[in-house]
C-alpha cells in the first residue's frame, strides 16, 4: 500500500479533528438546558400548588385541588350569557383538544369552564352549556365565595358585576386562557391578542401551536 502524502496526512488530521469537535459540540448542545418557548402569554416556570379551594363542578359534585391533579388541563372563564368572547373561548379549547388527538400529540388534555356569574350559571345550565362544544369539558362553579376566592386568586381571575343590574346584566371579567400541569399547577398563562377592531381575540392556530411547545418543554424537564 502507497503511503500517504503529507497533504494527505494533513488533510485526514484535519478532517478527524473537525468531527472530534463537531462531536463534542453536539454533545455539549445535548446536555444544554432546552431554552424556554417564545408564546403568546407568559410560560411558569417555578409553578407553585393552588390555595385550598373547593368548587363545584357541573354535575352538583365537589371539585377541590386533587381533582386536577394527574392531567393536563385548559381552562377558560366568563359566563353562559356571554354574548360574544366566551363562547368564542370555548370552542377553541374545544378545538386544540380535536388538534391534539388529531395529530396524536399531547392528547391527556381536560378541559375546564369556570363562570364568573355563579348565581345565574346553575349546574344544569353550566352543564348544557359546556357539552355543547365539547362532550367532555367540566364546568366550575359555586356559590359560596369563601372556597371560591383562593381558586381566583391563585389563577388571577379577575371579574365585577356593575351596579345597579338588571335581570340581563353583563359582567365584566378578563379574558386569558390557563393551562394547568397534572400537579394541579398553573404552568401558564395564554393571553390574547387584538383585531383590527381593537376586540381580543385568539388564534386557533397561535393557541394550539403554544399549548405543543408549553408541553414539549414540560417534557424536557
Amino acid at each position: 500500500m502507497r503511503a500517504m502524502s503529507r497533504r494527505t496526512r494533513l488533510i485526514v488530521t484535519l478532517l478527524i479533528a473537525f468531527l472530534a469537535v463537531s462531536l463534542v459540540a453536539s454533545l455539549y448542545a445535548l446536555r444544554l438546558p432546552l431554552q424556554a418557548p417564545n408564546i403568546q402569554g407568559v410560560l411558569i416556570l417555578d409553578t407553585q400548588p393552588l390555595p385550598a379551594f373547593e368548587l363545584q363542578d357541573h354535575g352538583g359534585r365537589s371539585f377541590v385541588n386533587a381533582d386536577l391533579k394527574g392531567r393536563w388541563h385548559l381552562l377558560g372563564y366568563g359566563y353562559t350569557y356571554c354574548p360574544d368572547i366566551c363562547p368564542i373561548t370555548l370552542s377553541l379549547l374545544a378545538d386544540v383538544r380535536r388538534q391534539a388527538q388529531a395529530q396524536g400529540q399531547f392528547t391527556d388534555l381536560g378541559l375546564l369552564f369556570y363562570t364568573v356569574d355563579p348565581e345565574r350559571d346553575t349546574p344544569e345550565r353550566l352543564a348544557k352549556y359546556v357539552r355543547h362544544f365539547d362532550p367532555d369539558m367540566h364546568g366550575l362553579g359555586g356559590v359560596n365565595p369563601d372556597t371560591r376566592e383562593p381558586f381566583e386568586r391563585g389563577m388571577g381571575i379577575l371579574w365585577e358585576i356593575p351596579e345597579p343590574r338588571d335581570e340581563h346584566y353583563l359582567v365584566n371579567h378578563g379574558v386569558m386562557i390557563y393551562l394547568l400541569n397534572p400537579e394541579g399547577e398553573l404552568q401558564a398563562v395564554f393571553t390574547p391578542d387584538y383585531n383590527d377592531r381593537g376586540m381580543f381575540y385568539f388564534s386557533a392556530e397561535q393557541l394550539f401551536e403554544d399549548y405543543l411547545a408549553v408541553r414539549g418543554y414540560a417534557l424536557e424537564h
